[in-house]
């Protein structure tokens, strides 16, 4: 199966169309979520679905979904909802004018705590304002910002699962990019077997450039902070490719601060 971007519907819209949002919560009795998840396609028209299970095992089933001929008022679809035995509570909240808006969450939640969606075009044009106000200087601050969330994010990490955990998967974890929409991580590992070779497909920093950047500075700052709060020790990140600069991807070399001492001896020796 072709891998995808999860769809998420913080609002939504359909002209002429009279919009509910449905969110149930569901008992964690084997069957219960699949058979409120029937019973709403039966009085409504979803067009749109999360489920999350909760700390308790009742699970949060959220909907968007259209209006059906006899059932067009909130008070009806909740009743409806509400007389499942498996709905422990349920609230049905209508949009206005073909539109919707999620009123009932307040922000996503991951395991490493609350995130916020923002444009990756906006993101980038923040990066390029950056740029072109303060030049050379913009790029350390871009590569410094970098490296603080990702020091943050690889305590986080550790934190959530331990430090043998993430250090023997640090490769497989930085999938969790890709899932966020930073841009899809390959890693390989150089002949010496410390040095790593990460390519970035999509890479969100190269998603647009108007300020003039050559090259994902926020992005290696953030590899930097991460991989050296991860092992506890130094590192340097060297970009050698990037789309900004016509390449197909953007590559790293991420090398440990030993062995790049140790090379600059040999050279000056």
């Amino acid at each position: 199966m072709e891998h995808r971007p999860k769809a998420v519907a913080p609002y939504y819209f359909a002209p002429g169309k009279r919009l509910f949002q449905i969110v149930a919560n569901v008992r964690g009795d084997k069957g219960a979520l699949g058979s409120v998840l029937g019973l709403v396609e039966s009085v409504c028209k979803p067009v749109a679905t999360t489920t999350y299970l909760q700390p308790d095992n009742t699970s949060i089933l959220s909907a968007v979904a259209e209006a059906l001929p006899g059932l067009e008022t909130s008070g009806n679809i909740r009743s409806a909802i509400a007389a499942n035995g498996a709905v422990i509570d349920v609230e049905v909240l209508e949009g206005r004018e073909g539109m919707l808006v999620d009123t009932f969450h307040t922000g996503l939640a991951t395991g490493a705590g609350y995130v916020m969606m923002i444009r990756r075009h906006s993101l980038t044009r923040m990066l390029d304002r950056v740029n072109r106000l303060l030049g050379t200087g913009g790029q350390v601050v871009l590569f410094e910002e970098g490296i603080a969330v990702g020091r943050a994010n690889g305590e986080a990490f550790l934190k959530a699962l331990g430090t043998e955990k993430v250090r023997g998967n640090v490769d497989y974890l930085r999938s969790n990019l890709a899932a966020q929409g930073w841009g899809s991580v390959s890693v390989k590992r150089a002949a010496d077997g410390e040095t790593r070779i990460m390519a970035i497909e999509d890479c969100f920093e190269c998603s647009s450039n108007d300020g003039g950047r050559t090259g994902c500075h926020f992005f290696r700052g953030y590899i930097l902070g991460n991989t050296t709060a991860t092992f506890g020790k130094q590192f340097s990140v060297e970009e050698t490719a990037c789309r900004m600069r016509g390449g197909e991807v953007c590559e790293f070399v991420v090398t440990p601060a030993s062995k790049t001492r140790s090379q600059e001896d040999a050279r000056s020796s």
